[in-house]
């Protein structure tokens, strides 16, 4: 089996000043939701080390025979490989933070479907679970769906 695409991070251009939903088509940064400036800048400290191993979930997601299949969703040979952070939360909950990240996926699609050519296609979103006494994240799963 072909192993699964390598995805490359798409950092889109535009401010998203009113901190709304993004899309493709609307090449907005993420939408940002912190229970507090503190939970931001944790955020941010720990970036690099979310993205990375969400991807490297979303890989082993996607590596699975099943999604070669023509009548599947997602269909790795619909994806480009490339994504982009649509959305991102962080929340202190029982004495822990939870932190969320939504990932686009883009996809081919044919002229045929009224969308454009490559659009948006899948949406992964990954939560996580960071422990401030072990100081360390768990990956606490993730849910995909059609966008």
């Amino acid at each position: 089996m072909e192993k699964p695409l390598k995805f490359k991070e798409i950092v889109m251009p535009y401010s998203n000043l009113e901190n709304t939903y993004t899309d493709y088509d609307r090449k907005l940064q993420p939408k940002m939701d912190f229970e507090s400036a503190a939970l931001k800048e944790f955020y941010l400290k720990h970036r690099v080390e979310l993205i990375e191993t969400t991807i490297k979930k979303c890989e082993e997601y996607l590596d699975a025979d099943d999604w070669m299949e023509e009548e599947t969703f997602p269909r790795i040979k619909d994806l480009t490989g490339e994504w982009y952070l649509a959305s991102v939360s962080a929340q202190n909950q029982d004495k822990k933070i939870m932190v969320q990240l939504y990932l686009h996926f883009l996809g081919y699609y044919s002229r045929e479907c009224g969308r454009k050519v490559v659009d948006d296609y899948l949406g992964m979103e990954a939560w996580f679970v960071y422990d401030p006494v072990q100081k360390t994240f768990s990956f606490d799963g993730f849910d995909t769906d059609a966008i």
